[in-house]
């Protein structure tokens, strides 16, 4: 009986862990990828044209709505226009008068010659007409002058717009008291036919960007800028754009303040989708023409170090010290220095293994 109890036991009991033997993995060589950088960005239509009133005054009218397309040259509000019609009519009746002065003072200059000739008056009295006549030539033009610039205001009481496009919030009422030094504009008009996205590389991605498109061009590195690839751009939603857009124009100087290189990308907007002031990622293919990709799986860190298990003629593995950099997709690295092509290593489970360890594969 005991006998049997115990055989039962026996039987019951877990059966030992077998150790893992076989293992997965790659051999590393130096290829061509193409991966995804990401880089935050602020929308904006390509013309974003804040539009100020050129004169002051009460807002008279307005003639649009948010949201509306307008044209270049479209009448978008009315400042009142009758102060500025007083001051053209003043302006008309000052240039009248100066034109009278005018003539009264060249037929008195004229005669003053005349009795001059005839050494009738002094030389005094002439350079005294002379004077006169000059002088009412001079007011005249200020009034012609004063004229233009009363008709000229009386035209900038109605605010047209500078480019095509979506018009924006309007923040201010009929009534409403505006003027050139107002600190918000009456709207601002966007041309969002095409949308441009600005972004920013920190100086070790501008370099980076720069030389792999350079070695892929042999040389010039805006030139390799101008001829990049396509990018795209990610909505805040988490849906890809329809459209594909391109490089077109960096800084080409590094902010002192933030580091960082402004770069801007532009899109096509047919359909509108695309609004200035929304923000989304730009997505960059960045191609590394020669380099060797492991998964994050196959490194094992110690400390700030990064290993990975090579596996020897003799089915052994090695640790080995290696350098990488990041990819933006968190899964993969880029070995820079460490792995030689041909290189077998173990591609996950890499923290059971220790050096001379025999795995099978």
């Amino acid at each position: 009986m005991a006998l049997s109890l115990t055989a039962l036991l026996s039987g019951c009991a877990k059966a030992p862990t077998m150790p893992q033997t076989s293992w997965s993995t790659i051999t590393v060589n130096d290829s061509a990828y193409i991966l995804p950088a990401n880089f935050s960005a602020k929308i904006q239509g390509k013309e974003d044209a804040k539009i100020y009133p050129q004169v002051s005054g009460t807002l008279f009218k307005r003639y649009i709505s948010e949201g509306d397309f307008v044209k270049e040259g479209q009448a978008l509000f009315l400042i009142d226009p009758k102060p500025f019609e007083l001051s053209v009519q003043a302006a008309k009746a000052d240039l009248a008068t100066a034109k009278a002065n005018l003539s009264t003072a060249k037929l008195n200059y004229e005669s003053t010659q005349t009795l001059y000739d005839k050494a009738i008056v002094s030389h005094y009295v002439l350079e005294t007409a002379r004077n006169n006549y000059e002088s009412a030539q001079a007011v005249q033009e200020v009034a012609e002058a004063s004229l233009a610039l009363a008709k000229n205001d009386l035209n900038h009481c109605t605010v047209v717009s500078a480019v095509s496009g979506i018009v924006g919030q309007l923040p201010y009422s009929v009534g409403d008291l505006v003027g050139p030094n107002i600190s918000t504009p009456l709207t601002t008009v966007s041309d969002n036919h095409i949308i441009a996205a600005y972004f920013s590389l920190n100086e070790n991605q501008y370099t980076q960007l720069l030389a792999y498109r350079a070695e892929l061009f042999q040389g010039d590195k805006m030139e390799a800028l101008e001829q990049s690839a396509d990018v795209e751009l990610r909505l805040k939603s988490g849906q890809m754009y329809s459209e594909k857009g391109r490089i077109v124009s960096l800084s080409g100087v590094v902010d002192a303040m933030t580091g960082a290189v402004v770069c801007k990308a532009e899109f096509p907007n047919p359909n509108g989708e695309l609004a200035s002031g929304i923000s989304g990622t730009v997505v960059y293919p960045v191609e590394y023409p020669n380099v060797k990709i492991i998964p994050n799986t196959a490194v094992t860190r110690l400390q700030d170090k990064m290993l990975v298990y090579v596996v020897q003629p003799d089915s052994t593995v090695k640790s080995t010290l290696i350098e990488v950099e990041s990819i933006d997709d968190g899964k993969q690295l880029i070995v820079k220095d460490g792995l030689a092509n041909g290189d077998v290593i173990v591609a996950s489970g890499v923290n059971k293994l220790t050096d001379g360890m025999k795995v099978l594969f």
